[in-house]
C-alpha cells in the first residue's frame, strides 16, 4: 500500500496518495460491516474531502441551540490549514495526533492540515482519556479538549504522554483555572484556540504557559476583529471568505489587538440593571466545586433576574450547601452570589459534550 513517491499523507504508519486514500476509505467501510463510529466518521470525511464537490458538510456544536448543518468551501479550509501550519511552524513529516471526533470541525481541520502539510497523522479513538501507546514517543502537534488534557495530567503515564508533545492546542470551551495551573508546569507549549465551525476552526490563539503566556487571544494573520453594534465580537477574514461574521461573544479588547471573552450575550444575567456574566462567576467559584456546574439566570420580581447555581449531583446535605454559600460570599460581590442552588443528577449535553444550561425550576 506504500506510495512513498506520491505520498500526500502518512496515516497510522502507512503512506497514501489520493487514490490509495480513497481506496482505503471505501475498503474500510465495505469490509468492516460494523466499524467503530469514530473510524466511520473519519472515512466518510476523507471521501467527502476528495469528492468533486467544492464544499464539505459540517455540523455546528449546538452549544446555544439545535446543531446546524452547514457547507464550508474547501478552498477556504485549505487557506485556514496553511495559516495554522505556518503559525506553528509545522513541516512535511511532522507527527500529529488526532484524538477528536471527525464529525466536528476541529478534527476535520486537523486532517486537512495533515493533508496540506504532508504530515504523519496518528488517529486514536476519541475518549475522555486520550492516551495511546501506539504513537511515536514524541509528537509535534495534538489537539485536545480541556477535559481531555485535564484527564491526561491526572496520571503519571498521561503526564509523560502530554509532555512528549511539542505543541498542544486546546479548544471547545474555556480552560478551568485549576487546569491552567497544571499546564504552567508543563514544558510542552500549550495554546488555547478561539473559533467555531463557521470560521473553520481557530481564527485567534493565546499562549497558556511559558514566558509568552497571555490572558488575551490574538488573531491570526489576515484576521480583523471589531466590536459589533450589539457589543459582540465581529470577525472579518477575506482569505477565509469571512466578512463581518458577528458572534454571540461579548469581549474586551486590549491595546495590542487582543481580546478576552467575558461571556456569551445570550447567557448574560441582567440583575437590577447590572449585567453579570455567568462564565466569569463560574471561573471565580470553580475552585470550590469539584463536580460540573453552571450559573444561570432565574426570573425575579424585584431585580428582573438573579444568578442561581446548578450542580450536577444528587442533592447535597443542607450543611454542605450552606458551607458552599459562605465560601462563595468570600469570593463574589454581593450581587454576584447565587441566590439559590439546584441539583440535577445528570446534565444534558450536546453531541460534542458541551453542557446545555437548562432551567431546573421548570
Amino acid at each position: 500500500m506504500t506510495q512513498q513517491k506520491k505520498a500526500i499523507l502518512r496515516l497510522n504508519f502507512n503512506s497514501f496518495d489520493k487514490e490509495w486514500m480513497l481506496q482505503y476509505a471505501y475498503t474500510h467501510l465495505r469490509d468492516n460491516w460494523s466499524p467503530a463510529p469514530w473510524k466511520k466518521d473519519l472515512m466518510y470525511f476523507l471521501i467527502d474531502w476528495y469528492s468533486q464537490k467544492e464544499t464539505v458538510t459540517a455540523t455546528t456544536s449546538g452549544s446555544t441551540g439545535t446543531p446546524k448543518t452547514i457547507e464550508l468551501q474547501k478552498k477556504f479550509m485549505e487557506v485556514s490549514a496553511r495559516l495554522s501550519i505556518d503559525f506553528f511552524g509545522l513541516q512535511p513529516g511532522s507527527k500529529v495526533l488526532l484524538a477528536l471526533p471527525a464529525k466536528y470541525i476541529a478534527a476535520k481541520m486537523l486532517v486537512v492540515r495533515s493533508i496540506a502539510g504532508r504530515f504523519d497523522l496518528y488517529c486514536i479513538e476519541p475518549s475522555g482519556y486520550p492516551f495511546s501507546k501506539f504513537t511515536p514517543p514524541e509528537l509535534d502537534f495534538a489537539s485536545f479538549t480541556p477535559a481531555q488534557l485535564d484527564a491526561l495530567l491526572q496520571t503519571e503515564e498521561g503526564r509523560a504522554f502530554a509532555g512528549g508533545i511539542h505543541n498542544i492546542l486546546l479548544g471547545g470551551g474555556p480552560i478551568p483555572q485549576s487546569l491552567e495551573e497544571k499546564i504552567k508546569e508543563l514544558q510542552t507549549d500549550v495554546w488555547h484556540s478561539y473559533g467555531m465551525t463557521e470560521t473553520m476552526s481557530h481564527i485567534a490563539l493565546r499562549k497558556v504557559n511559558g514566558k509568552n503566556a497571555t490572558r488575551a487571544f490574538y488573531p491570526l494573520k489576515g484576521v480583523t476583529l471589531e466590536e459589533s453594534a450589539g457589543g459582540c465580537l465581529k470577525i472579518t477574514a477575506p482569505a477565509l471568505g469571512i466578512y463581518g461574521l458577528e458572534t454571540n461573544d461579548v469581549v474586551t479588547f486590549d491595546n495590542k489587538g487582543g481580546f478576552t471573552v467575558r461571556g456569551r450575550k445570550d447567557n448574560v444575567i441582567n440583575s437590577g440593571g447590572i449585567k453579570l456574566f455567568p462564565e466569569i462567576l463560574e471561573q471565580k467559584i470553580e475552585p470550590l466545586i469539584k463536580t460540573p456546574f453552571y450559573v444561570t439566570a432565574k426570573p425575579h420580581e424585584r431585580y428582573g433576574e438573579v444568578p442561581v447555581l446548578v450542580i450536577e449531583s444528587e442533592p447535597w446535605p443542607e450543611k454542605r450547601t450552606g458551607d458552599l454559600k459562605k465560601a462563595m460570599e468570600g469570593i463574589l460581590n454581593r450581587n454576584e452570589i447565587p441566590k439559590e442552588t439546584y441539583f440535577i443528577p445528570a446534565f444534558k449535553r450536546t453531541a460534542s459534550g458541551k453542557v446545555i444550561r437548562v432551567k431546573p425550576w421548570g
